[in-house]
């Protein structure tokens, strides 16, 4: 595996965060001409049309949608601005939330179950942004090769002293030797590639199906 290198990434950042932007302002022209269109429909209601009922449904569509472009959006365009400094002080789960959310579409063509539970308190660590969001990446995809349908990952976070460990636990109908498959996969062997340069320690946890990533 080849990691770019960072006047890579920093170029594909800085397109990526200018894109977002205008993603960003197309999203509110939409907005704001499907809100115009309702308030044409409200005071048409004393002579409605027979397709009312269609435009009013159309126009929520509209909406939900939109609402769901500018999420995330939203999302890609903090992703994007990951680049700006090599290391820098992140708070882990809201970086890796972020990240958990521009990842779904690869649980859902697995129909696998993505999800994130926030710790009791929070986490901050200085870091390679880029680089452990690459590595959080990698533990997901090392987890989903294996992974049958309608399973689900769930990400859980536990500090130890100066110690954070990342829990990706596996659940549903796994197949025996579920670690060994991981473990011997190349997704494995692409995130330990990742790990070292970040000090992070990778186990197959035995003790709950799944990967254990241990940061100090």
């Amino acid at each position: 595996m080849n990691v770019p290198k960072p006047k890579e990434i920093a170029f594909f950042g800085k397109i990526t965060a200018a894109t977002t932007h205008e993603m960003k302002n197309i999203l509110a022209i939409i907005k704001e001409s499907s809100g115009l269109m309702e308030d044409l429909l409200l005071i048409s209601q004393s002579s409605p049309s027979p397709y009312q009922e269609k435009f009013q449904k159309s126009l929520s569509v509209i909406k939900n949608q939109v609402k769901r472009g500018v999420n995330l959006t939203n999302r890609l365009n903090r992703f994007a601005h990951s680049p700006d400094k090599t290391t820098s002080t992140v708070e882990l789960f809201e970086l890796s939330e972020n990240l958990v959310m521009l990842s779904q579409r690869f649980a859902t063509l697995k129909q696998v179950s993505l999800t994130i539970r926030q710790p009791n308190q929070a986490i901050t660590i200085m870091t390679n942004p880029i680089q452990l969001q690459m590595a959080l990446l990698a533990s997901i995809d090392c987890c989903l090769k294996e992974m049958p349908p309608h399973g689900e990952i769930s990400i859980s976070f536990e500090k130890n002293g100066e110690q954070t460990a990342v829990h990706f636990t596996c659940k549903g109908d796994l197949p025996e030797g579920f670690n060994h498959n991981i473990s011997s996969s190349n997704e494995w062997a692409a995130l330990q590639k990742i790990t070292p340069d970040l000090s992070i320690i990778v186990k197959s946890d035995e003790s709950t199906p799944g990967i254990l990533l241990i940061l100090s």
